[in-house]
């Protein structure tokens, strides 16, 4: 910006003594004395604000019924999210269960049929354990660090 250019410009203190006295006359007067640059960027500024936000043509037609009912579906949304929680801990519980009572089972047949053959599958099974919880582990990490 050019010396000339700065010296167009006004300062805030001048802009608002000379909006205090006429506030018509003093926009265009503040307006006319901007470079075409920072005028057009003013201009468009200001037809911005006189337009405002385009009102949501739904807020007008929403009323206290409408609400209502909103409120019943957020509270049934919330009802069944809760029934399947449940439902998901119960199934949980049931594989908890079928798991154990099949590794009770493998363990009392394989010790009384070959007890190095259950040692073997013992080490498997401890091995598979340990991967799918070292994963876990790996897993939950990166998505604390992320």
């Amino acid at each position: 910006m050019t010396e000339e250019e700065k010296k167009k410009l006004i300062s805030p203190e001048q802009a608002s003594k000379s909006q205090d006295t006429n506030d018509n006359g003093s926009v265009s007067d503040v307006l006319e004395k901007l470079p075409p640059d920072a005028k057009r960027v003013v201009e468009i500024g200001m037809s911005m604000q006189r337009f405002g936000p385009t009102p949501n043509p739904l807020a007008d037609k929403l009323t206290e019924g409408y609400i209502d009912k909103i409120l019943d579906h957020s509270l049934k949304s919330d009802e069944r999210a809760f029934e399947d929680s449940k439902a998901s801990r119960k199934y949980a519980l049931i594989y908890v269960t079928i798991f154990v009572m099949l590794f009770m089972s493998l363990t009392v047949f394989l010790v009384l049929a070959d007890k190095a053959l259950y040692e073997e599958t013992l080490k498997l099974f401890i091995a598979f354990i340990g991967g799918f919880g070292g994963g876990y582990g790996v897993k939950s990490y990166m998505d604390r660090h992320k």
